[in-house]
């Protein structure tokens, strides 16, 4: 009996603990503003975006790489603990202003949200997120 229970936690342990963070199909990529965001030409329209992606439980926060995107250790567990996700425009991109807009809506969010304990943790490279900061 005593190794029935100890089998039954061994076998728990891993579906709590190795959580994956949430996979979209690529129609949910496709609908994303993160995507849409090449064709918009003004900011409301921008930030309008940003906000269906928050409705819609999938903000983004857009980065800027340049050939090969990068990706660190920490940032699944970001995105699985905020519910945000990194997405990189590679080398090009919607225009910059707009791609600012858009990830200023979403950090707002985030202040919102979770107060200031994100801060620590986000990548620094959000694009516009240093300008953000210093407007807070």
């Amino acid at each position: 009996m005593k190794y029935l229970g100890l089998t039954g936690l061994l076998i728990l342990i891993p579906f709590v603990v190795f959580s994956q963070s949430r996979k979209f199909t690529d129609a949910d990529i496709n609908n994303s503003g993160a995507i849409k965001l090449v064709f918009v030409t003004t900011v409301n329209e921008a930030r309008e975006l940003a906000d269906k992606d928050i409705k819609n439980e999938m903000p983004f926060l857009l980065l800027r790489s340049g050939i090969a995107p990068v990706v660190y250790d920490k940032d699944s567990s970001f995105e699985s603990k905020y519910n945000v996700f990194y997405f990189e425009d590679g080398c090009t991109g919607p225009d910059y202003s707009l791609t600012e807009e858009y990830n200023f809506v979403i950090l707002d969010y985030l202040q919102r949200t979770y107060g200031n304990e994100w801060k620590r943790k986000v990548r620094k490279d959000v694009v516009g997120y240093r300008k953000w900061k210093s407007k807070k």
